[in-house]
């Protein structure tokens, strides 16, 4: 394999990572309105991982309880 095939396929998987949180942020039980949940799907696509648990971590506590 090639230096430019490994690029490849880590770039790809690195979308697919992107995508999963972004998916992750769309069907999450938390009770936000619509555009909180915008933004939190739009900066876990963007920063993957990283944007998910940033902007779950400034939601309150009660909105992400799942006992509701």
């Amino acid at each position: 394999m090639e230096q430019m095939d490994l690029v490849v396929i880590l770039v790809l998987l690195l979308a697919v990572l992107h995508i999963m949180f972004c998916y992750r942020a769309i069907n999450s039980a938390a009770n936000i309105d619509n555009i909180k949940r915008f933004l939190w799907v739009t900066i876990s696509l963007i920063l993957g991982p990283l944007g998910y648990y940033l902007f779950q971590n400034l939601l309150p506590l009660d909105s992400l309880d799942p006992s509701d």
